[in-house]
């Protein structure tokens, strides 16, 4: 493996890292703010990625990934969320799943901004770094602005992913746990009997949602290069 492969895959894992430990870090605090301290009583709110650290879903899962050229996504450690501890159980339950994915959003909307500024006033060569790490381009990691604009693309397309699988309707995905307290009551049950299966079924629709989500958005970020 090349020292630049090294470097993509590096930086794609640690970014990765990044958007799992601010998930759940915001989760944590939204879970606090609407009355209960469990989460944060164990370090939840955090940054510090050891806290949402998960074997599974923050490294191997994604180092699979990279390893057959897939869009990047994953998960933390779970944290846990007491219900009766919150002060409106249906509603705080749903801004306690909705925090994670809008903290995601929020960081990928940040890096867009930040790419955006940094092209326009790096000029040229910054463009083409910034192109060149939408479809890695040969070459394109020699260029002096390469590191830096990988490291942004990269940034926004990673926790739009992360943000994307999480609201994928299935328990206990936070999408799922926001379906629970929408359906009605049959269909919650319904949707419950899935629980023990929500991951199996989870991650391929994960990768199938990034598969779908990478043309546009890639697309996006393309356009704001181009007229940055």
């Amino acid at each position: 493996m090349t020292p630049s492969l090294v470097f993509i895959a590096a930086v794609q894992l640690l970014l990765l890292l990044l958007a799992v430990s601010v998930h759940g870090a915001a989760q944590a605090w939204m879970a606090a703010l609407c009355g209960d301290p469990t989460a944060s009583g164990l370090g939840g709110t955090s940054l510090n990625p050891l806290r949402h650290f998960d074997v599974v879903g923050s490294l191997l899962f994604p180092a699979l990934l990279l390893a057959f050229g897939f869009p990047v996504y994953g998960w933390g450690r779970p944290l846990p969320v007491v219900d009766a501890n919150l002060r409106r159980a249906g509603w705080d339950g749903i801004l306690v799943a909705l925090a994670g994915p809008a903290a995601n959003l929020l960081l990928s909307g940040a890096a867009v901004v930040v790419l955006a500024v940094s092209v326009h006033s790096l000029g040229g060569e910054a463009r083409q770094a910034a192109l060149g790490s939408l479809i890695y381009s040969p070459g394109a990691e020699k260029l002096a602005a390469f590191p830096v604009m990988f490291l942004l693309v990269r940034m926004a397309a990673t926790n739009i992913f992360v943000a994307a699988f999480q609201l994928v309707p299935l328990p206990p995905l936070d999408g799922g746990q926001i379906a629970l307290r929408l359906l009605p009551p049959d269909w919650a049950e319904r949707l419950v009997a899935t629980r023990p299966y929500g991951f199996i079924i989870g991650v391929p629709a994960g990768l199938a949602l990034s598969l779908l989500l990478a043309v546009p958005f890639y697309g996006l970020l393309a356009v704001v290069i181009n007229l940055s």
